[in-house]
């Protein structure tokens, strides 16, 4: 067997950052489901099978703790050790294969192991090594994170993996390069839909999926469905697999995902609620929702949180916009559907939050704040839930400074990346603790303002004179905009937007230096 074990690393995996990897997120998983989030400010943290590096990297950075991860495709470990050389992290990555790994001697117990989706493109061997490393090495209290591909949602599309997987054994797929070969694959199968297949005329949803196959990325493509191994199973499987390792289950790390308002109908709310098992109650719930991914918390040893306890630990948490007040929806996307946010409410904590130039606030702050005292308590609770849940905040700390320094200089090199590459799409923050989405423009107008750039006219001229000097041009409508004018007016709005909204939010979150006199004030701290 080669020493990818019939693993895709033809094409290398996406550039993608997780943020309910985010130790933070995972003790607040916990406490969304009153279980005590037994993790340390400074975690001993494993990632199986870390892809191109970025979510542990970024978690590192903006770390006290101590990070781990290995992932045989040494042209991704090559990867995520230039990330690591950037920030000089506690970070340890390797390029062991998972039975390598588990035979190592220098390995600490682990407050968290993650794995994000490897669970479902591995053998049963690799599995169950999984498996006894989390058994023997995640000490007591500890959280195992695992998102995989899961059953009702995916069974209709299992033929279609099936189809890609026949047409690289014996459909010429070998003798291509691997572009051409997911390519062929793909086209494969939609000229056996166009052939009159009675799969894809019975199956609708099949075909739609197919659909959407031809406008995702090749790389995502490769590793999804043309490995050897391709696992799927339902929740209960996967919670009685970890029964031998002594984990029980807690939640999903996406907290919308256990909100039953944003998910089922009002029959399925009330189905649900009579249902005493958790194991049942999840498994039916996957099913009214046919879900397809899941991102499972599961912990050695779990201590539900009696109610007082329950209520202080939230008090003492603190959050912190993520996205300017101005941009966050008053609509949100779910299972449902769209999901009003009510304004009575929302743009109360929108604007608590975004007051004093977005400073991080402790919960117990916003308790007493002017504009929420008509809230409740529980009311605020839930709100924070649901804006962190869909994105729009996130919870705080207090950095070190040696943490903030290993984020300026990660941040350094996602910078001077943006220079010549697009792949990476976030930087890292040291008051969250990891990641920020930003797009490419957002991180020319930062290296433009960390160059000494002030103003939107001079950010928008420094911008353009980088993408004139490229080649590069903006697209409007799908159409590349050619004259230098246009581009210009383009960017000017963009730039005016930044320095509006976007750039004091960066400073809250010390992406950006912050003019003196910045940072978390003394109620904060405490």
């Amino acid at each position: 067997m080669a020493w990818s074990y019939g693993y895709f690393t033809d094409l290398n995996y996406t550039h993608g950052y997780y943020p309910e990897m985010n130790p933070a997120m995972l003790r607040l998983a916990c406490l969304c489901n009153a279980v005590e989030p037994q993790l340390p400010d400074a975690p001993s943290y494993l990632e199986l099978g870390f892809g191109q590096g970025v979510t542990i990297n970024m978690l590192a950075a903006a770390s006290s703790g101590t990070y781990w991860g290995t992932d045989f495709n040494p042209a991704q470990t090559v990867e995520a050790r230039k990330l690591a050389d950037a920030s000089r992290a506690d970070i340890h990555l390797y390029d062991n294969s998972f039975e390598e790994f588990a035979n190592r001697r220098d390995l600490p117990d682990f407050d968290v192991i993650a794995l994000h989706g490897i669970w479902s493109w591995i053998s049963e061997k690799n599995r169950k090594i999984i498996t006894d490393i989390i058994r023997r090495k995640l000490r007591p209290g500890g959280l195992a994170y695992i998102s995989y591909n899961c059953l009702p949602g995916w069974a209709p599309v299992v033929p279609i993996r099936q189809l890609m997987s026949l047409y690289q054994d014996y459909g010429g797929g070998k003798m291509s390069r691997p572009i051409e070969r997911i390519e062929g694959a793909v086209q494969f199968a939609e000229e056996i839909a166009k052939a009159g297949s009675y799969y894809f005329r019975d199956n609708p949803f099949a075909k739609h999926h197919l659909e959407q196959m031809g406008k995702q990325g090749r790389n995502y493509l490769g590793h999804e469905y043309m490995n050897a191994d391709w696992h799927l199973e339902h929740f209960s499987d996967m919670a009685r697999s970890l029964d031998e390792a002594k984990l029980t289950y807690v939640g999903s790390a996406r907290l919308l995902d256990g909100i039953d308002a944003f998910q089922l109908n009002e029959a399925g709310t009330k189905f649900v609620s009579q249902i005493g098992h958790p194991i049942m109650r999840e498994t039916v719930r996957d099913f009214l929702l046919n879900r397809r991914f899941r991102t499972d918390i599961f912990v050695k040893g779990a201590r539900p949180l009696p109610g007082r306890e329950h209520r202080d630990a939230w008090y003492a948490l603190a959050f912190v916009l993520v996205v300017p007040e101005i941009d966050v929806p008053k609509k949100i996307i779910c299972a449902r559907g769209e999901v009003a946010l009510p304004a009575d409410k929302y743009d109360l904590i929108l604007e608590a939050l975004a007051d004093d130039g977005y400073r991080p606030k402790r919960v117990e702050e916003l308790l007493k704040h002017d504009k929420l005292r008509k809230l409740k308590p529980q009311d605020i609770v839930d709100l924070l839930t649901v804006l962190t849940g869909a994105g729009f905040a996130a919870p705080a700390q207090s950095p070190s400074e040696t943490v903030s320094e290993q984020c300026r200089a990660l941040n350094r090199h996602i910078l001077q990346r943006a220079l010549v590459s697009m792949d990476l799409h976030h930087m890292v923050s040291p008051v969250t603790g990891g990641g920020i989405g930003l797009n490419h423009m957002t991180q020319l107008f930062v290296l433009a303002t960390t160059a000494g750039e002030d103003g939107a006219e001079a950010l928008a001229n420094y911008v353009w004179d980088f993408l004139d000097s490229t080649g590069e041009r903006l697209v409007r409508d799908g159409n590349k905009i050619e004259a230098k004018d246009e581009n210009l007016k383009e960017i000017r709005i963009l730039a005016r937007k930044f320095v509006k909204f976007g750039r004091p939010l960066l400073q809250a979150l010390q992406i950006i230096d912050a003019p003196e006199g910045g940072g978390w004030s003394n109620e904060a701290k405490r």
